[in-house]
């Protein structure tokens, strides 16, 4: 019996390879010649050398940020809290994305969201409040993101937390 144990397993081979030429079976060809020796060279360990540093790129200072002028008060229109429901664009530091407003109840006003937004100041508007001229764009926490005043029909000009300027209109 343990003399059988060589030719299943070369045939379980022959068939799990292209052909079995070699043991007689298969396309009919004669079995390939084998290939010649590769000479083995002497393997030898040595240290390699320290890393090369990458050169170092000076650190730049952040310009510093000059904050938005906020509207004068005399331009800054008197408006109602109907005025500013439903879809608006936001536009800021190059950046457009759609701001939403309605009369949801919400921590420290109304609800608001943003969508398509990439920077995280307006990423991150969930509330708006009115009081007086001013409005205010709140994230989650209540914190404010960006004032506005109404400079024209449609249209609120202000400044972001961070100071740059800000639009939102339609």
């Amino acid at each position: 019996m343990t003399g059988r144990i060589p030719i299943v397993l070369g045939l379980v081979a022959c068939f799990g390879s292209s052909g079995c030429a070699g043991f007689g079976f298969g396309s009919g060809e004669p079995a390939p010649e084998p290939l010649p020796a590769v000479p083995a060279a002497q393997v030898t360990a040595a240290a390699l050398p320290p890393p090369t540093p990458l050169p170092e790129k000076p650190a730049e200072e952040p310009a510093p940020i000059t904050p938005a002028a906020l509207p004068a008060p005399e331009a800054q229109l008197a408006i109602q809290r109907s005025e500013l429901l439903g879809g608006w664009t936001i536009e800021s530091g190059g950046e457009r994305c759609q701001l939403f407003m309605v009369l949801t109840g919400w921590s420290g006003g109304y609800r608001a969201s943003t969508r398509g937004c990439q920077s995280p100041e307006l990423k991150g508007v969930s509330a708006w409040d009115l009081a007086g001229k001013e409005i205010t764009l709140k994230d989650s926490a209540t914190a404010p993101v960006a004032q506005l005043y109404a400079t024209e029909p449609g249209r609120f000009n202000g400044r972001l937390s961070t100071g740059a300027a800000v639009s939102v209109y339609r």
